[in-house]
C-alpha cells in the first residue's frame, strides 16, 4: 500500500514540510524528474523492489503456515 500512495502526497503536501510526508515512490519521482539525479532515483527504485519482495516473502510464509494448521 505504501508503495502505491503517490498522487495523494503530491497533491496534498508535495512531500513537505521537508521530507516529513515523503515516501519512497515520491522520493524517486523527485530525484528523477525534478532534480535530474537519475542514479539516485534508480537506486531508490531498486530498494523499493527489494523491500517489497522481502515483505511479500514473509507474508507468503505466514499465510502458508496458517494454511497448514
Amino acid at each position: 500500500f505504501l508503495l502505491s500512495v503517490y498522487a495523494e502526497i503530491l497533491v496534498t503536501t508535495n512531500g513537505g514540510p521537508g521530507y516529513a510526508s515523503t515516501n519512497l515512490p515520491f522520493l524517486v519521482y523527485q530525484k528523477a524528474l525534478l532534480e535530474f539525479k537519475i542514479g539516485q532515483a534508480s537506486a531508490g527504485g531498486i530498494i523499493a523492489v527489494i523491500l517489497a519482495n522481502i515483505v511479500a516473502f514473509f507474508a507468503m510464509r505466514a499465510v502458508g503456515r496458517n494454511l497448514d494448521k
